[in-house]
């Protein structure tokens, strides 16, 4: 076991040499028996590691705290690596963010064996955030500082977080001195180009590799192109296309078709045969899924409607189905895949970010309508899931009256008028006050479309709440604001939306945004149709494509990254990077 034995008494350094320090008891007793807290410090340490082998997380934390950061030896910058581990295990990010800074002011961080593990256990920190431009950086500076032998894995390491980066985080880095970064970052774009084949996106990266003979990427090549290099015998002849053509859901279909389409046509060099199935025109789903395997398909994309992908995991054989919709609760089948714009996804990447910037307590605040009552049960589900405070849930009815109420119950305004009131009744005085917000509540989770939110913000803002920030999935983006619409009444407003939406240069016209999240929603099944080996083959491999930066999980499910943006003087702008910030200047 690695030790920090150096300004050890030898006494120390002969006892941590004997025994097993792995071991929780034996490094405890060794820790009771030392006769001074500092000549115990380090045996704690080595008792708080075994513990967090464990995943004894808390009890670590407590050791640590109470017998090894405390103190001035040579134990402290170990302890708070460690305790930057646990924070994270315990998910208390911005206790590891400051731990890890702490660390940094030592004189013995400024050792290279110490500046080298403090950026490690920063980047792991970075990363568990998806801070992922920071853990770019991390993993750069110690490509230049590592051995030999571990040179491999922060490649691994660095390319996973290369791959997670949304395309403006790579035009942001893109003008970052690293050295050697440069190179990275023109890899991934190849990656991104998904207008061309995968045979185009290889041939690019070795006429980049001719160009770069001694970049690491060109030397080790990542497993994504290895994989890539062989995928072409591995993509479908026939692509038969599920959807419900004739009835309410033609006009969502016809948008999902436009998508496939458009991805289809792209690239004209390699093109499967397309078999279009009207779901609508059989009697039982059962026969279009029959009809879909007799076209000779070897990929099958759809259905939509949830009542057809519930019956999947009794059709699906061999022959791999992505799903465009999924359930509450999905049955595990080989060859089934689910693809959609679940609004899970926005939710979880929104807890993310907020988490990042120390943001833990939220509450829910929803319209009525039934679709904005389930998205809040999903909401308080996944926060169920993280271990995230929810502090109320509320829904209102959308009159003045209605949003009044409910925002002075959110901030438990009523309960400070009350409080007030009964006080003139007992001092029989009219009492000079003004009732004031709750101090507990980091952010609202908001379910309503844009008009309501308008109309909310103002209300939070004059009950003295104006730097508590409304969150929102994409649902509220349903339009753009009008020109009678008030910045500051939509401004602190952050939300996701698809990389295709907030795409500047693509000319939708008048297409409403939700149509346009379905286009980018068949685009990008057809990629994956194309790409699914490169998913089932690389557990790491990452897509950054239309609805945002797409993943596989063991489950079959495809989640999607979205982008997080928020208006400012009406224009659309990268929440990540300014949102939270502006909220602190306030």
């Amino acid at each position: 076991m690695e030790t920090s034995t150096s300004n050890q008494s030898p006494v120390i350094a002969q006892q941590m040499q004997q025994g097993d320090l792995l071991d929780y008891e034996f490094a405890m007793a060794q820790a009771k028996q030392q006769s001074s807290p500092e000549q115990s410090a380090p045996f704690y340490l080595a008792a708080a590691k075994a513990l967090v082998r464990d995943e004894q997380y808390l009890q670590a934390r407590m050791i640590l705290e109470a017998h090894v950061i405390n103190l001035d030896t040579p134990s402290k910058f170990g302890g708070l690596l460690e305790l930057s581990t646990v924070a994270i295990a315990l998910e208390v990010p911005m206790l590891a963010v400051q731990v890890l800074s702490q660390a940094g002011q030592m004189p013995i961080a400024q050792r290279p064996e110490n500046n080298i593990k403090l950026l490690q256990h920063h980047a792991a920190v970075m990363s568990s955030l998806d801070s992922w431009p920071s853990a770019v950086r991390d993993y750069m500076q110690l490509t230049l500082m590592l051995p030999v032998e571990q040179q491999e894995a922060n490649r691994q390491q660095l390319w996973l977080a290369i791959q997670n980066l949304t395309d403006n985080e790579v035009s942001y880095l893109e003008s970052s001195p690293i050295p050697l970064l440069d190179g990275w970052l023109q890899v991934s774009k190849i990656l991104r180009e998904q207008a061309q084949t995968v045979d185009q996106q290889v041939q690019a990266f070795h006429i980049w590799q001719a160009q770069n003979p001694g970049h690491p990427a060109s030397m080790n090549p990542p497993l994504d192109f290895q994989i890539m290099a062989s995928l072409e015998q591995h993509m479908p002849t026939s692509v038969a296309i599920m959807l419900p053509m004739s009835k309410e859901l033609k006009t969502a279909s016809d948008a999902i078709l436009d998508g496939i389409l458009q991805q289809y046509y792209s690239n004209t060099s390699v093109q499967p045969d397309l078999r279009i199935i009207d779901t609508d025109s059989f009697t039982t789903f059962t026969e279009a899924y029959q009809a879909a395997l007799a076209s000779g398909a070897e990929t099958i994309l759809g259905p939509l409607r949830k009542q057809n992908v519930a019956q999947l995991p009794n059709l699906v054989t061999d022959v791999p189905t992505i799903a465009l919709n999924q359930l509450e609760s999905n049955t595990i089948v080989a060859n089934l895949y689910h693809f959609s714009l679940n609004v899970r996804d926005d939710i979880r990447e929104l807890m993310t970010f907020a988490k990042k910037e120390g943001a833990q307590n939220s509450a829910v605040l929803s319209m009525q309508p039934t679709w904005a009552l389930r998205q809040s049960d999903q909401f308080r589900e996944i926060a169920n899931e993280l271990n995230i405070p929810v502090l109320n849930a509320i829904s209102y009815e959308n009159t003045p009256t209605g949003r009044a109420s409910a925002v002075k119950q959110l901030l438990q305004v009523d309960e400070s008028e009350a409080r007030i009131h009964k006080i003139r009744q007992w001092t029989k005085q009219d009492v000079e006050s003004t009732p004031r917000a709750r101090q507990d509540l980091d952010y609202v989770y908001y379910v309503g479309k844009l008009d309501d939110a308008k109309q909310i913000r103002p209300l939070l803002n004059f009950y003295f709440a104006e730097d508590i920030p409304l969150l929102a999935s994409q649902t509220i983006h349903d339009k753009a604001p009008n020109s009678t619409t008030k910045s500051e009444d939509i401004e602190r407003i952050i939300f996701t939306e698809l990389p295709a939406v907030l795409d500047t240069s693509s000319k939708t016209g008048d297409t409403p945004f939700v149509l346009q999240r379905l286009t980018a929603l068949g685009n990008d099944s057809y990629l994956l149709a194309k790409r699914l080996a490169l998913f089932t083959n690389v557990k790491s491999a990452r897509v950054s494509a239309r609805t945002g930066i797409i993943t596989l999980d063991d489950d079959g499910i495809f989640n999607r990254r979205p982008n997080i943006v928020t208006y400012k003087q009406g224009e659309l702008i990268d929440a990540k990077e300014s949102y939270f910030a502006q909220k602190k200047e306030l």
